[in-house]
């Protein structure tokens, strides 16, 4: 009986294909925007785990200002602490701190062979690199002594860009690094470009972190003179003596300086994005769920309009002995049958469309997003369009099993 159900619903969506293709492509329409985001999403997640897992866990990142969501508004109408050394001899004073690392940031041309491209550089007192990034190595070379002020290490991106054969630099050789900025004149503000030469003292193998593959490191006293910083620190990494004294070393460091310092750790920072990502999941959602919606509505539409133009068949089906449950069966496969195919096309087109996404998402070129397809997800998108078509199929079945089979009959 099942096979036989089936067939006439497969004919009778056939008959119709026009009218069914565009029931079933609104199915799809939904069924891809969901599967897309929920793949999007997942591949995010893991992303922004990879990104955070190479930092250690008990560190915390000073920022001049709240730079995260939810941390309030800076007192002293938007004031923000300068970073400097006196900052780092406060940092140090507080009970759980191991270590204080500051560091200056900014971005440059970095020049080689006469090719160039931008590079983020950051200036560190490299002996606590690994503490801050435990997975880090080297590739060749060393990591600079504290009193280098020619010396710079590549991040492995830097060094082996893609799409190139050969490497954009090694340990060794010289490359320029060139910087521009606004300096202000008797005559206004001047545009001025300083560069400097340095030679490549160490190449670090890719640990997975843009921060890192995709950044090369000088010294502080290098950075502070390149980038004119006058001892004004970008920020400060502070380690604790333990990760399970994170919290407590923040809570000391907002009650020192209250708003006007931002503090970082990667626990918040993960939780942040996860909140942002669940935001952006959930708006683009809704507007899959508003699509099965809408399809669902089609498939009412559908199916109404085909019990009406079946008025007699259906009345010869119940002269037959048809009874009134399978005349609602035959209805409600034709509904089950559009999502069904809506879904598993849905799907199909969604795991397309989260690569495609994923391109616009891509943070590098050896940092694109990978979409993450997971079974539950593909379950629930599929659970999804064939319970929404069979709800929706009900109607239009109950209209079709309630009809007087000697009406029908009549009906022209």
């Amino acid at each position: 009986m099942w096979r036989d159900i089936v067939g006439l619903s497969f004919g009778a969506l056939s008959e119709r294909k026009l009218r069914s293709g565009l029931t079933i492509l609104m199915v799809i329409i939904g069924a891809t925007l969901i599967t897309s985001i929920y793949g999007l999403n997942a591949g995010m997640q893991n992303f922004v785990n990879e990104q955070l897992s190479v930092l250690g866990a008990n560190l915390l990142i000073v920022t001049p200002a709240p730079i995260l969501m939810g941390q309030g508004p800076s007192d002293g109408s938007g004031s923000s602490v300068i970073l400097n050394e006196q900052t780092v001899k406060t940092l140090k004073g507080i009970s759980g701190v191991d270590t204080v690392v500051p560091i200056y940031s900014g971005g440059v041309k970095i020049v080689s062979h006469g090719t160039s491209r931008d590079v983020s550089i950051d200036g560190i007192d490299q002996r606590n690199l690994r503490a801050i990034y435990p997975t880090l190595s080297l590739e060749a070379g060393s990591l600079l002594q504290t009193a280098d002020s020619i010396g710079i290490v590549l991040g492995s991106e830097v060094a082996h860009p893609s799409g190139r054969t050969t490497p954009f630099a090694v340990v060794g050789e010289t490359v320029s690094l060139q910087f521009s900025y606004v300096e202000d004149t008797a005559q206004g503000q001047k545009a001025q470009t300083k560069t400097r030469v340095f030679q490549v003292k160490g190449i670090l193998n890719a640990v997975g972190s843009t921060g890192v593959d995709s950044s090369a490191f000088i010294t502080t006293s290098a950075a502070n003179a390149l980038f004119n910083k006058g001892g004004h620190y970008s920020g400060i990494y502070v380690i604790t003596k333990d990760p399970n004294l994170n919290d407590q070393v923040e809570a000391r460091i907002k009650k020192i300086y209250a708003n006007n310092i931002g503090v970082i750790s990667p626990k918040s920072l993960a939780a942040t994005i996860q909140q942002l990502l669940g935001g952006f999941t959930g708006f683009i959602s809704s507007v899959g769920a508003i699509s099965l919606l809408v399809g669902a509505i089609g498939i009412v539409t559908t199916l109404y309009t085909s019990v009406m133009e079946r008025t007699r068949e259906i009345g010869l089906l119940k002269a037959l002995g048809f009874r009134n449950e399978v005349i609602m069966l035959i209805f409600l496969s034709e509904s089950a049958l559009i999502g069904v195919l809506g879904g598993i096309l849905g799907i199909l087109g969604g795991i397309g469309g989260a690569q495609v996404l994923a391109q616009l998402f891509a943070f590098g070129p050896q940092s694109s997003i990978i979409p993450v397809i997971l079974p539950s997800d593909v379950l629930t998108v599929f659970g999804l369009s064939i319970l929404l078509s069979i709800g929706a199929g009900l109607y239009p079945a109950w209209r079709a099993a309630s009809l007087d089979p000697i009406v029908a009959l009549r009906k022209e």
